[in-house]
Protein backbone atom coordinates (compact mmCIF):
# COMPACT_ATOMS: atom_id res chain seq x y z
CA UNK A 1 0.00 0.00 0.00
CA UNK A 2 1.11 3.38 -0.90
CA UNK A 3 2.42 5.60 1.88
CA UNK A 4 -0.10 8.55 2.57
CA UNK A 5 2.64 11.17 2.90
CA UNK A 6 0.41 13.82 4.36
CA UNK A 7 -0.95 11.89 7.38
CA UNK A 8 2.53 10.60 7.85
CA UNK A 9 3.90 13.74 8.14
CA UNK A 10 1.58 15.52 10.07
CA UNK A 11 3.63 15.27 13.24
CA UNK A 12 6.72 16.56 12.17
CA UNK A 13 4.65 19.67 10.30
CA UNK A 14 5.31 23.45 11.30
CA UNK A 15 2.11 23.94 13.71
CA UNK A 16 3.78 26.10 16.38
CA UNK A 17 7.02 27.87 14.83
CA UNK A 18 7.49 29.61 18.08
CA UNK A 19 8.51 26.41 19.49
CA UNK A 20 9.62 24.17 16.79
CA UNK A 21 12.02 26.89 15.66
CA UNK A 22 15.29 28.15 17.22
CA UNK A 23 18.10 30.02 15.77
CA UNK A 24 20.04 28.96 14.03
CA UNK A 25 17.89 27.21 11.48
CA UNK A 26 18.44 25.47 8.37
CA UNK A 27 15.55 25.87 5.82
CA UNK A 28 16.01 23.46 2.58
CA UNK A 29 14.26 25.75 -0.52
CA UNK A 30 13.55 25.30 -4.04
CA UNK A 31 14.20 28.37 -5.77
CA UNK A 32 15.06 26.66 -8.99
CA UNK A 33 13.92 28.74 -11.47
CA UNK A 34 14.02 29.43 -15.29
CA UNK A 35 17.26 30.94 -16.81
CA UNK A 36 16.71 33.14 -19.82
CA UNK A 37 20.15 34.97 -21.27
CA UNK A 38 21.87 35.06 -18.31
CA UNK A 39 19.28 36.52 -15.92
CA UNK A 40 16.34 34.70 -13.57
CA UNK A 41 12.59 34.97 -14.10
CA UNK A 42 12.69 37.01 -11.21
CA UNK A 43 8.73 36.69 -11.29
CA UNK A 44 8.23 33.30 -11.41
CA UNK A 45 5.85 32.13 -8.66
CA UNK A 46 8.08 29.30 -6.59
CA UNK A 47 10.72 32.07 -5.58
CA UNK A 48 7.56 34.54 -4.75
CA UNK A 49 6.17 31.71 -2.81
CA UNK A 50 9.29 31.02 -1.22
CA UNK A 51 9.90 34.36 -0.03
CA UNK A 52 6.75 34.67 1.66
CA UNK A 53 7.64 31.12 3.60
CA UNK A 54 10.82 33.23 4.34
CA UNK A 55 9.45 35.83 5.86
CA UNK A 56 6.85 33.88 8.19
CA UNK A 57 9.80 31.74 9.31
CA UNK A 58 12.50 34.10 9.88
CA UNK A 59 10.03 36.16 12.52
CA UNK A 60 11.34 32.97 14.80
CA UNK A 61 14.28 32.37 14.40
CA UNK A 62 17.55 33.45 11.69
CA UNK A 63 17.78 31.48 9.06
CA UNK A 64 20.25 29.87 6.79
CA UNK A 65 19.13 29.04 3.86
CA UNK A 66 20.27 26.21 1.02
CA UNK A 67 19.04 25.89 -2.29
CA UNK A 68 20.23 25.02 -5.90
CA UNK A 69 20.13 26.18 -9.18
CA UNK A 70 20.01 24.34 -13.02
CA UNK A 71 22.64 21.25 -12.84
CA UNK A 72 26.20 21.09 -13.94
CA UNK A 73 26.74 21.60 -17.53
CA UNK A 74 23.53 23.33 -17.97
CA UNK A 75 23.25 26.80 -18.95
CA UNK A 76 21.27 27.79 -15.85
CA UNK A 77 23.91 26.36 -13.83
CA UNK A 78 24.36 29.68 -12.13
CA UNK A 79 24.95 30.87 -8.84
CA UNK A 80 22.19 32.39 -6.62
CA UNK A 81 23.66 35.78 -6.21
CA UNK A 82 20.76 37.04 -8.49
CA UNK A 83 18.00 35.17 -6.63
CA UNK A 84 19.44 36.83 -3.43
CA UNK A 85 18.94 40.49 -5.52
CA UNK A 86 15.06 39.14 -6.24
CA UNK A 87 14.29 37.75 -2.35
CA UNK A 88 15.74 40.97 -1.28
CA UNK A 89 13.20 42.66 -3.41
CA UNK A 90 10.86 40.40 -2.27
CA UNK A 91 11.15 40.71 1.55
CA UNK A 92 10.11 42.98 3.57
CA UNK A 93 13.14 46.22 4.88
CA UNK A 94 12.99 44.96 8.32
CA UNK A 95 14.34 41.84 7.53
CA UNK A 96 18.24 41.48 7.15
CA UNK A 97 19.47 38.79 3.50
CA UNK A 98 22.97 38.58 2.90
CA UNK A 99 24.59 35.85 0.57
CA UNK A 100 27.40 33.22 1.04
CA UNK A 101 29.27 32.76 -2.19
CA UNK A 102 30.60 29.46 -2.77
CA UNK A 103 34.28 29.77 -1.56
CA UNK A 104 33.04 30.69 1.81
CA UNK A 105 30.37 28.55 2.20
CA UNK A 106 32.25 25.75 4.45
CA UNK A 107 34.60 28.13 6.37
CA UNK A 108 34.76 29.30 10.03
CA UNK A 109 33.90 32.86 9.00
CA UNK A 110 30.60 31.07 8.01
CA UNK A 111 30.06 29.02 10.62
CA UNK A 112 30.70 32.16 13.26
CA UNK A 113 27.94 34.23 11.20
CA UNK A 114 25.77 31.26 11.55
CA UNK A 115 25.95 30.70 15.21
CA UNK A 116 25.34 34.50 15.80
CA UNK A 117 22.00 34.79 13.33
CA UNK A 118 19.07 36.00 15.37
CA UNK A 119 15.41 36.37 14.50
CA UNK A 120 15.19 38.44 11.06
CA UNK A 121 18.19 37.33 9.69
CA UNK A 122 18.99 35.43 7.38
CA UNK A 123 21.92 33.78 5.70
CA UNK A 124 21.51 32.42 1.67
CA UNK A 125 24.18 30.11 0.65
CA UNK A 126 25.30 29.92 -2.84
CA UNK A 127 23.86 26.87 -5.51
CA UNK A 128 24.42 23.88 -3.73
CA UNK A 129 24.97 21.77 -6.46
CA UNK A 130 28.69 23.53 -7.07
CA UNK A 131 29.47 21.29 -3.99
CA UNK A 132 30.20 17.23 -5.50
CA UNK A 133 28.97 16.17 -2.55
CA UNK A 134 25.34 17.44 -3.09
CA UNK A 135 24.78 14.29 -5.54
CA UNK A 136 26.97 11.97 -3.83
CA UNK A 137 25.15 11.11 -0.91
CA UNK A 138 27.11 9.08 1.88
CA UNK A 139 26.40 10.40 5.63
CA UNK A 140 29.72 8.58 6.80
CA UNK A 141 31.50 10.98 4.76
CA UNK A 142 29.59 14.08 4.58
CA UNK A 143 30.96 17.42 4.95
CA UNK A 144 27.68 19.25 5.04
CA UNK A 145 26.71 17.06 8.09
CA UNK A 146 30.14 17.55 9.46
CA UNK A 147 30.31 21.50 9.12
CA UNK A 148 26.13 22.24 10.38
CA UNK A 149 26.03 19.81 12.87
CA UNK A 150 25.79 21.67 16.69
CA UNK A 151 25.75 24.42 14.86
CA UNK A 152 22.39 24.55 13.74
CA UNK A 153 19.39 23.56 16.32
CA UNK A 154 16.56 22.68 14.08
CA UNK A 155 15.94 22.20 10.46
CA UNK A 156 12.99 22.30 7.84
CA UNK A 157 12.93 20.62 4.52
CA UNK A 158 10.47 22.53 2.44
CA UNK A 159 11.88 21.37 -1.10
CA UNK A 160 9.10 19.33 -2.17
CA UNK A 161 10.28 19.79 -5.51
CA UNK A 162 13.54 17.92 -5.04
CA UNK A 163 11.93 15.43 -2.67
CA UNK A 164 12.68 12.38 -5.69
CA UNK A 165 16.37 12.79 -5.51
CA UNK A 166 18.09 11.12 -2.59
CA UNK A 167 20.60 14.40 -2.39
CA UNK A 168 22.80 15.29 0.04
CA UNK A 169 21.05 18.54 1.36
CA UNK A 170 17.79 17.44 2.32
CA UNK A 171 18.92 13.45 3.00
CA UNK A 172 21.10 15.17 5.76
CA UNK A 173 18.86 17.15 7.79
CA UNK A 174 17.84 14.70 10.16
CA UNK A 175 21.53 13.70 10.72
CA UNK A 176 22.24 17.66 11.80
CA UNK A 177 19.21 18.69 13.65
CA UNK A 178 15.45 17.87 14.60
CA UNK A 179 13.83 18.16 11.04
CA UNK A 180 10.09 19.42 10.31
CA UNK A 181 8.24 19.20 6.87
CA UNK A 182 7.90 22.64 5.43
CA UNK A 183 4.85 24.48 5.20
CA UNK A 184 4.31 24.91 1.37
CA UNK A 185 5.31 20.91 1.74
CA UNK A 186 2.72 20.11 3.62
CA UNK A 187 0.41 22.11 1.60
CA UNK A 188 1.37 20.34 -1.96
CA UNK A 189 0.87 16.98 0.28
CA UNK A 190 -2.42 17.46 1.34
CA UNK A 191 -3.08 18.16 -2.38
CA UNK A 192 -1.12 14.64 -3.38
CA UNK A 193 -3.26 12.62 -0.54
CA UNK A 194 -6.81 14.14 -2.00
CA UNK A 195 -6.14 12.87 -5.26
CA UNK A 196 -4.58 9.45 -4.05
CA UNK A 197 -7.29 8.93 -2.37
CA UNK A 198 -10.10 9.74 -5.15
CA UNK A 199 -8.28 8.62 -8.18
CA UNK A 200 -11.07 6.90 -9.93
CA UNK A 201 -12.72 10.17 -9.89
CA UNK A 202 -9.07 11.82 -11.17
CA UNK A 203 -7.43 12.79 -14.87
CA UNK A 204 -3.98 13.84 -15.77
CA UNK A 205 -3.26 16.05 -18.68
CA UNK A 206 0.21 15.44 -19.68
CA UNK A 207 2.43 17.80 -21.78
CA UNK A 208 5.80 19.04 -21.88
CA UNK A 209 8.77 18.18 -24.10
CA UNK A 210 9.25 14.76 -23.14
CA UNK A 211 7.51 11.75 -21.55
CA UNK A 212 7.64 10.90 -17.93
CA UNK A 213 8.76 7.51 -17.03
CA UNK A 214 7.06 4.46 -18.28
CA UNK A 215 7.01 3.02 -14.35
CA UNK A 216 5.31 6.41 -13.96
CA UNK A 217 3.15 6.68 -16.14
CA UNK A 218 1.85 2.85 -15.81
CA UNK A 219 1.27 3.37 -12.33
CA UNK A 220 -0.83 6.57 -13.01
CA UNK A 221 -2.92 5.28 -15.68
CA UNK A 222 -3.93 2.48 -13.85
CA UNK A 223 -5.59 4.25 -11.42
CA UNK A 224 -6.65 7.67 -13.40
CA UNK A 225 -7.68 8.73 -17.40
CA UNK A 226 -5.04 9.85 -19.34
CA UNK A 227 -4.89 13.10 -21.60
CA UNK A 228 -2.01 14.21 -23.53
CA UNK A 229 -0.68 17.46 -25.55
CA UNK A 230 2.67 18.76 -26.15
CA UNK A 231 5.21 16.70 -27.59
CA UNK A 232 3.45 13.29 -24.87
CA UNK A 233 0.51 14.04 -27.29
CA UNK A 234 1.59 13.72 -31.08
CA UNK A 235 3.88 10.98 -30.02
CA UNK A 236 0.53 9.06 -28.56
CA UNK A 237 -1.02 10.07 -31.62
CA UNK A 238 1.77 8.59 -33.64
CA UNK A 239 2.37 5.28 -32.16
CA UNK A 240 -1.45 4.79 -32.75
CA UNK A 241 -0.92 4.76 -36.89
CA UNK A 242 -1.16 8.77 -37.40
CA UNK A 243 0.86 10.42 -39.78
CA UNK A 244 1.75 13.55 -38.23
CA UNK A 245 3.64 14.70 -41.69
CA UNK A 246 7.36 14.98 -42.73
CA UNK A 247 8.78 17.75 -40.52
CA UNK A 248 6.62 16.79 -37.15
CA UNK A 249 7.23 13.03 -37.85
CA UNK A 250 11.24 14.15 -37.95
CA UNK A 251 11.13 16.44 -35.67
CA UNK A 252 9.45 13.96 -32.81
CA UNK A 253 12.09 11.49 -33.75
CA UNK A 254 14.52 13.49 -33.01
CA UNK A 255 13.16 14.35 -29.35
CA UNK A 256 12.11 11.13 -28.28
CA UNK A 257 14.22 8.38 -28.09
CA UNK A 258 13.52 4.72 -29.09
CA UNK A 259 12.57 3.83 -25.79
CA UNK A 260 10.25 6.70 -25.38
CA UNK A 261 8.32 5.16 -28.38
CA UNK A 262 8.25 1.71 -27.33
CA UNK A 263 7.01 2.96 -24.08
CA UNK A 264 4.26 5.07 -25.58
CA UNK A 265 3.19 2.40 -27.75
CA UNK A 266 2.70 -0.17 -24.22
CA UNK A 267 0.79 2.75 -23.12
CA UNK A 268 -1.47 3.09 -26.01
CA UNK A 269 -1.99 -0.45 -25.81
CA UNK A 270 -2.58 -1.25 -22.48
CA UNK A 271 -4.71 2.48 -21.57
CA UNK A 272 -7.26 4.46 -23.49
CA UNK A 273 -4.70 7.38 -23.57
CA UNK A 274 -6.40 10.38 -25.11
CA UNK A 275 -4.12 12.36 -27.97
CA UNK A 276 -5.25 15.71 -29.37
CA UNK A 277 -7.52 15.29 -32.61
CA UNK A 278 -6.85 18.20 -34.19
CA UNK A 279 -3.47 20.60 -33.91
CA UNK A 280 -2.63 24.66 -34.71
CA UNK A 281 -0.02 24.41 -37.18
CA UNK A 282 2.40 27.13 -38.38
CA UNK A 283 2.99 26.64 -42.16
CA UNK A 284 5.00 28.80 -44.47
CA UNK A 285 3.99 31.63 -42.21
CA UNK A 286 0.62 30.59 -42.03
CA UNK A 287 -1.21 29.94 -38.63
CA UNK A 288 -3.99 27.38 -38.73
CA UNK A 289 -6.02 24.44 -37.82
CA UNK A 290 -5.58 21.06 -39.04
CA UNK A 291 -7.48 17.85 -37.91
CA UNK A 292 -5.21 14.96 -37.23
CA UNK A 293 -6.43 13.02 -40.10
CA UNK A 294 -5.16 15.66 -43.02
CA UNK A 295 -2.12 16.03 -41.07
CA UNK A 296 0.03 13.57 -43.46
CA UNK A 297 -1.10 16.01 -46.60
CA UNK A 298 0.44 19.07 -44.31
CA UNK A 299 4.02 20.12 -43.99
CA UNK A 300 3.67 22.74 -41.39
CA UNK A 301 5.36 22.68 -37.74
CA UNK A 302 2.99 21.93 -35.31
CA UNK A 303 2.27 24.56 -32.25
CA UNK A 304 -0.37 24.31 -30.54
CA UNK A 305 -3.75 21.47 -29.65
CA UNK A 306 -6.21 22.46 -31.58
CA UNK A 307 -9.95 23.78 -30.93
CA UNK A 308 -11.30 20.80 -31.40
CA UNK A 309 -9.15 19.13 -28.75
CA UNK A 310 -9.82 21.79 -26.33
CA UNK A 311 -13.62 21.08 -26.40
CA UNK A 312 -13.48 17.54 -26.71
CA UNK A 313 -11.00 17.13 -23.47
CA UNK A 314 -12.77 20.40 -21.38
CA UNK A 315 -15.84 17.92 -22.23
CA UNK A 316 -14.54 15.20 -20.84
CA UNK A 317 -12.54 16.52 -17.82
CA UNK A 318 -15.38 18.88 -16.48
CA UNK A 319 -16.88 15.31 -15.27
CA UNK A 320 -14.39 14.04 -13.42
CA UNK A 321 -13.51 15.66 -9.71
CA UNK A 322 -9.91 16.16 -9.89
CA UNK A 323 -8.01 17.49 -12.79
CA UNK A 324 -4.31 17.60 -13.01
CA UNK A 325 -2.47 19.82 -15.54
CA UNK A 326 1.43 18.66 -15.88
CA UNK A 327 3.17 20.95 -18.41
CA UNK A 328 2.71 22.98 -21.44
CA UNK A 329 0.59 21.65 -24.15
CA UNK A 330 1.33 23.65 -26.75
CA UNK A 331 4.44 26.83 -27.48
CA UNK A 332 2.99 29.58 -25.42
CA UNK A 333 5.93 31.57 -25.37
CA UNK A 334 5.34 32.53 -28.68
CA UNK A 335 1.59 33.11 -27.91
CA UNK A 336 -0.08 29.79 -29.01
CA UNK A 337 -2.43 29.56 -25.69
CA UNK A 338 -4.84 26.99 -26.65
CA UNK A 339 -3.46 24.96 -23.14
CA UNK A 340 -4.59 28.31 -21.35
CA UNK A 341 -8.08 27.98 -22.88
CA UNK A 342 -7.94 24.70 -21.96
CA UNK A 343 -7.79 25.66 -18.31
CA UNK A 344 -9.97 27.99 -17.96
CA UNK A 345 -12.63 25.68 -19.27
CA UNK A 346 -11.71 22.99 -16.68
CA UNK A 347 -10.90 25.65 -13.84
CA UNK A 348 -13.03 25.56 -10.23
CA UNK A 349 -13.13 23.22 -7.24
CA UNK A 350 -10.31 20.18 -8.08
CA UNK A 351 -8.10 22.18 -10.48
CA UNK A 352 -4.61 21.34 -9.47
CA UNK A 353 -2.20 22.67 -12.01
CA UNK A 354 1.83 21.16 -11.72
CA UNK A 355 3.41 24.40 -12.58
CA UNK A 356 7.69 23.03 -11.38
CA UNK A 357 9.78 25.37 -12.88
CA UNK A 358 7.94 26.23 -15.75
CA UNK A 359 5.17 28.90 -13.68
CA UNK A 360 5.85 31.27 -16.70
CA UNK A 361 2.12 29.89 -18.58
CA UNK A 362 0.42 30.89 -15.72
CA UNK A 363 1.72 34.25 -14.97
CA UNK A 364 1.78 35.49 -18.51
CA UNK A 365 -1.52 34.57 -19.06
CA UNK A 366 -2.56 35.36 -15.69
CA UNK A 367 -3.84 31.73 -14.72
CA UNK A 368 -2.28 31.83 -11.49
CA UNK A 369 -5.23 34.67 -10.45
CA UNK A 370 -7.92 32.37 -12.10
CA UNK A 371 -6.87 28.66 -10.93
CA UNK A 372 -6.41 30.61 -7.14
CA UNK A 373 -9.49 33.02 -7.05
CA UNK A 374 -11.87 29.58 -8.12
CA UNK A 375 -11.31 27.09 -5.56
CA UNK A 376 -7.62 24.99 -7.36
CA UNK A 377 -4.40 24.66 -6.38
CA UNK A 378 -1.13 25.64 -7.54
CA UNK A 379 1.42 23.14 -6.92
CA UNK A 380 5.24 23.95 -7.55
CA UNK A 381 6.28 20.04 -7.12
CA UNK A 382 6.17 19.27 -10.73
CA UNK A 383 8.20 16.10 -11.01
CA UNK A 384 8.15 15.26 -7.63
CA UNK A 385 4.22 15.39 -7.68
CA UNK A 386 4.08 12.65 -10.68
CA UNK A 387 6.67 10.85 -8.66
CA UNK A 388 4.46 10.69 -5.42
CA UNK A 389 1.29 9.92 -8.09
CA UNK A 390 2.95 7.26 -9.18
CA UNK A 391 3.43 5.61 -5.77
CA UNK A 392 7.19 6.46 -5.68
CA UNK A 393 8.50 6.93 -1.74
CA UNK A 394 10.82 10.37 -0.88
CA UNK A 395 14.02 9.43 0.55
CA UNK A 396 14.32 12.35 2.45
CA UNK A 397 10.99 12.25 3.69
CA UNK A 398 11.65 8.72 4.75
CA UNK A 399 14.40 9.60 7.30
CA UNK A 400 12.20 12.53 8.87
CA UNK A 401 9.86 9.79 9.77
CA UNK A 402 12.57 7.56 10.92
CA UNK A 403 14.89 10.45 12.72
CA UNK A 404 14.39 9.53 16.41
CA UNK A 405 16.08 6.24 15.44
CA UNK A 406 19.16 8.07 13.43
Amino acid sequence: MTLDYYTACIPYSLTNLASQLKSPTLVRIDINIPVVDGRIMEDNMRIIAYAHILELLSEYAGLVVVAHQGRPGDEDFIPLKQHWVALRKLLPSKIDIDFIPKDKVFTEETKSRIMDLREREILLLDNIRMFEEEQKWNPEKSQFIKFFKGVIKSCVNDAIPVWHRAHTSVMALPYIARTWVGLRSMYELKALSEVMRNAKDCAIIMGGAKLQKIQYLTSILSRMEGFTGGLPGQLVARVKGYDLGPRNNSFLESKMSREDFEAAKILAEKFNVAHPVDFVVLDNGEIREVHIEDMSKCNGIIMDIGSETVEVYARRLQEKVYRIRAGPLGVYEKGFSNGVELTKLIAGLGLIFLGGDTTAEIVKYGLDRIILSTGGMLCISGGAFIHGLAGENYPSVDLILKQNKL
